[in-house]
Parts: structure tokens; C-alpha cells; sequence
């Protein structure tokens, strides 16, 4: 067997192995992220791009560009870099490498800038900026790992599974929220509990 041959039956082997971990339908078309660290753009209109990121893809944020399409994208994986590509060239433009566990959630900061904020599995919360000298700055940390990130104002809202924290940026306020409180906690029945046959059966 040819060399070609082996590696045309090893590629679609891969490609048989691979896995859709996230997706991100826009209304200009969807990415795709492979458990193998692959991406793929499908424009609505156009030809496909193909690009490889080192760790697996675990968070996928669209930034709309100043004429309002969506231009770029930002892609967290499992070893902690933040990766911002555009679209649909899929072009690396900013690489943030935080090395703080998992990336689990991404929001940004400031609108036409690589401002992001970036919550790991390790309960950190990190300022990534391309425009400033320290590019990776942690804001503060929580117990558990983050879910999501929300920012309103001076505030920044942390969900942590149930769990809710709302900190100011210079930590100077810090509230916590079990979301679950208000809801009723029900009495687990057995089985024999749950049907009752007639007797006899």
C-alpha cells in the first residue's frame, strides 16, 4: 500500500473520530469546535475554513464587527488560552495564555477591543486586554468552579452552579446568592411508595 493510500485511510479515520464539543449559529453562519482541537467556519454563503487550536475547545463567544456583522470570534479551551480568530479566515489575531485550569466562561469588557473577562474551572477571574502591558490580570477568585460571567455596570456577576456572586471590580463590595433557597425541596418517595398494586396482583 502507497503512502498516499495510508494517509487518505488514516484522515478519514480522524475524521470519523471526531466529535462536535460547541457550535455558534450566527446569522452569518456557524462554528463548529472538534473534541481535536479543530474549527470550522460554515459561512451562509461561501466556501468553508478549517483552523487547528492546541486543547479542547470549551467556550465560543461572536464579536460583532463596527458595520455590525460578526467579524471574529473568541474560543477558550481546556488548557487555559484564550484564542480570538477572525472570521471567516479563521485568522489568529490575540492569544492570552492564563494556564489557570479550564477556561469556562467569556464575556467581554469593552466594545472594539480584545477586552475579555475569563472565568476558569479553579474559580479565577481574569482581565485579558491585547492594549495594555500586564496583556492577563486577576481580578479575584471565588470557591468553585465558574459557570458564567455577566457584567453590569462597576458590578461583575459570577454564577458558580447555584451559587451567585456579585463583585465590584476593586473588590470593595461582594454579595453571595444561593439561587436555589426559593426553591421547595421535595421528600424523595420509594418506589413502593410511588405504586401501589392491588392485591391480589
Amino acid at each position: 500500500m502507497s503512502k498516499t493510500n495510508e494517509y487518505r485511510q488514516w484522515f478519514i479515520h480522524a475524521m470519523n473520530q471526531r466529535t462536535i464539543v460547541r457550535s455558534l449559529i450566527t446569522t452569518d453562519g456557524t462554528l463548529v469546535a472538534m473534541n481535536d482541537g479543530m474549527l470550522a467556519w460554515k459561512p451562509l454563503d461561501g466556501r468553508p475554513t478549517r483552523t487547528v487550536v492546541e486543547g479542547l475547545p470549551t467556550v465560543l463567544l461572536a464579536l460583532r464587527g463596527p458595520m455590525g456583522p460578526v467579524d471574529a470570534a473568541v474560543v477558550g479551551t481546556a488548557t487555559g488560552d484564550v484564542h480570538v480568530l477572525t472570521l471567516p479566515r479563521l485568522e489568529s489575531v490575540a492569544t492570552f495564555q492564563l494556564k489557570s485550569g479550564s477556561v469556562r466562561a467569556i464575556t467581554l469588557v469593552e466594545e472594539g477591543a480584545f477586552h475579555f473577562l475569563v472565568g476558569t474551572q479553579h474559580g479565577a477571574v481574569w482581565s485579558v486586554c491585547d492594549g495594555r502591558t500586564e496583556r492577563c490580570e486577576l481580578v479575584f477568585s471565588i470557591d468553585g468552579p465558574v459557570s458564567s460571567l455577566h457584567l453590569d455596570d462597576e458590578r461583575v456577576h459570577v454564577q458558580s452552579g447555584w451559587i451567585r456572586h456579585v463583585r465590584t471590580w476593586d473588590g470593595s463590595s461582594h454579595d453571595i446568592e444561593n439561587t436555589a433557597a426559593g426553591y421547595p425541596v421535595r421528600r424523595r418517595r420509594r418506589l413502593a411508595e410511588t405504586y401501589h398494586l392491588p392485591y391480589p396482583a
